[in-house]
């Protein structure tokens, strides 16, 4: 299988979900999937997108990436790709270990006034997900939250309605 071939032109949902499946039942194809998403290539977003398909299908052969997904993350400026990273981090316990800066870049990503929604609301799972390790930074996230509430899109909002009433509990 031609990952790249694969990529161009844009899959459709269907076309991705096979891709992801073709690599769930041979694993071997997760590292050229990986070394497409890290590329600075035109389309290595796209990877990324069939990496979340993977994920659905077999978290395990796409958690093996997570560390560097965490330490790839604050460089990256390509919003695709830094969606798709922060969903994938969203959904699994961060590792014991997780540096202060990627914790820093995940609240700065929550006040900015540019940041998009998805990208607030993954980096806002991940700071509660964290508060969960470290229980003295819920003060903080949910001050934070509430005040951005204020301007929140409807998703926004919604997630940040679970996020504060899990704190509260």
């Amino acid at each position: 299988m031609e990952l790249k071939k694969l990529l161009d032109p844009f899959p459709v949902k269907e076309e991705a979900r096979l891709v992801a499946r073709s690599i769930a039942e041979n694993p071997t194809y997760i590292k050229e999937l990986w070394d497409i998403c890290i590329s600075n290539e035109k389309h290595s977003w796209r990877a990324t997108w069939i990496l979340d398909k993977v994920y659905d299908i077999a978290p395990d052969l796409v958690r093996l990436y997570l560390p560097q997904m965490i330490e790839i993350v604050p460089t990256l400026s390509n919003e695709s790709k830094l969606r798709q990273y922060l969903k994938l981090i969203s959904l699994e316990p961060l590792p014991s270990n997780i540096s202060g800066d990627f914790i820093n870049y995940c609240f700065d990503t929550l006040i900015s006034s540019t940041s998009a929604i998805a990208i607030k609301v993954y980096a806002m799972q991940i700071l509660y997900n964290f508060s969960l390790q470290e229980p003295d930074i819920q003060n903080e996230l949910a001050l934070v939250i509430e005040e951005q509430m204020i301007n929140g899109s409807a998703g926004y909002c919604s997630r940040a309605r679970r996020i504060l009433k899990a704190i509260n509990q």
